[in-house]
């Protein structure tokens, strides 16, 4: 686990999209863990629509295939607000949507804290202006 000083400072809040119950939970208590606020988890496309439609998150990790299909859209949306994301799925990369080609990619199973620590990068490449677009 990533103690609160490991925290990328940038970053508050991530959204994640996953669909399994488990996993999801797990990957919630690691942001936690690591000082991290967590929207979501949302097993579903329509249900982190929705959240977006509202509020933007800092960064997301998304399961590129949710219960109610793939989260292209999602992306679409998080690409056009200017947030980064990683993608922690069991489909492979090679087979995901254009979308998915430029994300960091984390296979599972995979170590969590990899994925976590993934975060530290996308601090490197966040900005704290508040110059993107607002929720549509």
């Amino acid at each position: 686990m990533l103690g609160s000083r490991d925290r990328p400072k940038a970053l508050k809040r991530v959204l994640v999209a996953e669909d399994q119950a488990l996993i999801a939970m797990a990957i919630a208590d690691e942001l936690t863990d690591a000082g991290l606020e967590v929207a979501g988890p949302f097993p579903t496309c329509a249900a982190v629509m929705e959240w977006l439609h509202g509020d933007t998150p800092d960064f997301a990790i998304l399961d590129v295939g949710l219960r109610d299909g793939p989260c292209t859209d999602v992306a679409h949306e998080l690409k056009r607000r200017h947030v980064g994301f990683a993608i922690f799925s069991g489909s492979r990369r090679e087979e995901a949507p254009a979308i998915f080609s430029e994300a960091p990619w984390f296979e599972k199973p995979s170590d969590l804290k990899e994925l976590i620590d993934s975060l530290s990068s996308a601090r490197s490449n966040h900005t704290e202006s508040t110059d993107r677009p607002a929720p549509s």
